[in-house]
């Protein structure tokens, strides 16, 4: 464990978490600040969508102009009514990031960041709380994390609203894994919702679920890169089973339940990255453990 926490500090980790076996056997913090943690908030958005299933807030194969007014797209109408919950989180929604027509709908993978958001104002508009608060009486207050909120980025979105970021840190971040390692206890009780979160979302990118990656495919498609398909897991020397939330900067939270295994780290939201973090510092987990 020395040597995964050198190695972190020396690539610009902000905070690292592993919990093994019910035990936590690496929790630093190189700097207390919590951090943007990118596409990683995506996996948290994924089980608030299936904790507002449960809630019968919504189904996830629901159309989405069922939760939101319709020409929010600029596909047309007949296309637009073909949209679904599931497809904007498997993100085959046959849109570009202007919301205009590009493959589809159903079958192309397009890492569609705009439509993404439509998901937290479904949210929104079900619960009549802010981003916020319904996060937190959903994840953050049951889980105890005390150090996760949402902030406004300077991006705007179509209507012209602030997109948002998650701030959080690793500590935090391995309470939502450890979730994911239980089957979705105590936030969610199906386990087919859990079962189909990592499981693939398309064939066109077989190692991306509902918002979350699995690596367990030969073949993977990667965000901003979409045209090139790439051979192999997506995280080669990790476990086989492994589910992970990532994002930008190599930010990650993954869970392997063969393994019995929850491993979060931040990264600090200035200065350099290693994009290649994933890929070594999985081994060397492996080879403690």
């Amino acid at each position: 464990m020395d040597n995964i926490r050198d190695y972190l500090a020396h690539n610009n980790c902000a905070q690292v978490a592993i919990r093994h076996r019910g035990n936590i056997v690496l929790d630093e913090q190189f700097n207390s600040e919590p951090q943007d943690v990118a596409a990683v908030q995506k996996g948290i958005v994924a089980l608030m969508m299936g904790i507002a299933q449960e809630k019968f807030l919504l189904e996830i194969i629901d159309n989405m102009n069922h939760h939101v007014d319709p020409e929010w797209t600029n596909i047309g109408p007949w296309d637009e009514a073909k949209l679904t919950i599931e497809h904007l989180m498997t993100m085959t929604t046959g849109m570009d990031d202007k919301l205009n027509p590009a493959g589809e709908i159903g079958s192309t993978w397009f890492y569609n960041n705009i439509a993404y958001q439509k998901l937290k104002e479904i949210l929104t508009l079900h619960t009549g709380l802010t981003l916020n608060e319904v996060t937190r009486q959903w994840i953050c207050d049951p889980l105890n994390m005390t150090n996760t909120e949402w902030r406004e980025r300077d991006m705007k979105l179509p209507d012209g609203s602030n997109m948002t970021g998650l701030y959080s840190t690793a500590s935090d971040l391995m309470k939502v894994g450890d979730v994911v390692l239980a089957d979705g206890a105590p936030l969610i009780t199906d386990s087919m919702f859990m079962d189909q979160l990592a499981a693939p979302g398309s064939e066109d990118n077989p190692a991306w679920g509902l918002m979350w990656w699995n690596n367990n495919q030969d073949r993977f498609r990667l965000p901003f890169r979409e045209e090139k398909l790439f051979d192999g897991p997506i995280i080669p020397g990790a476990p086989e089973d492994l589910i992970s939330a990532r994002g930008a900067r190599c930010v990650h939270l993954g869970v392997s339940k063969q393994h019995e295994l929850v491993v979060a780290w931040t990264i600090n939201n200035s200065g350099d990255f290693n994009p290649r973090i994933e890929k070594e510092v999985w081994p060397m987990i492996l080879e403690v453990l």
